[in-house]
């Protein structure tokens, strides 16, 4: 299992990862535009569970 998530340090952002089977942990130093290019992706995902669904992800 993996926990996630984006934190602010020292004025810059950064991507943190815990595989907590392992016991790893894993920091990066993200740009403010690929977090802005990650939320976005994620909200114009499309729904796994709505055949219908006509959302694309941005490139």
């Amino acid at each position: 299992m993996y926990l996630a998530n984006f934190v602010n340090y020292g004025g810059e952002r950064f991507y943190v990862s815990t595989d907590l089977k392992a016991g790893k942990t894993r920091i990066e130093r993200v740009s403010n535009e690929a977090f802005e290019r990650f939320i976005l992706n994620v909200l114009t995902m499309p729904d796994p569970l709505d055949p219908r669904s006509s959302k694309e992800v941005s490139a």
